[in-house]
């Protein structure tokens, strides 16, 4: 039987941080391209980054892809009514 692998000090696994990083970047990413898909997008990698063992990282990519779908959608509306 083997024993997991020790928690980092930091709360992050090395098998969730590279989802939780691209949550992130699918968060940033909402606010200035497609906020519709990668605002959710984000959201579901920061799920998988949490549940594969980055906690904060992955509770940080969920608030982004929620921030970046909400301020996309925003500033989208307000382009299209300044503009449109």
């Amino acid at each position: 039987m083997s024993n997991p692998p020790p928690a980092s000090p930091s709360g992050s696994s090395g098998r969730g941080r590279g989802w939780a990083i691209a949550g992130i970047l699918s968060g940033l990413l909402a606010v200035v391209l497609v906020p519709i898909l990668f605002g959710p997008l984000g959201v579901l990698f920061g799920i998988v980054g949490y549940v594969k063992g980055s906690r904060r990282a992955g509770i940080a990519a969920v608030v982004v892809g929620v921030l970046g779908f909400v301020v996309g959608i925003a500033l989208t509306a307000f382009l299209l009514s300044a503009f449109g």
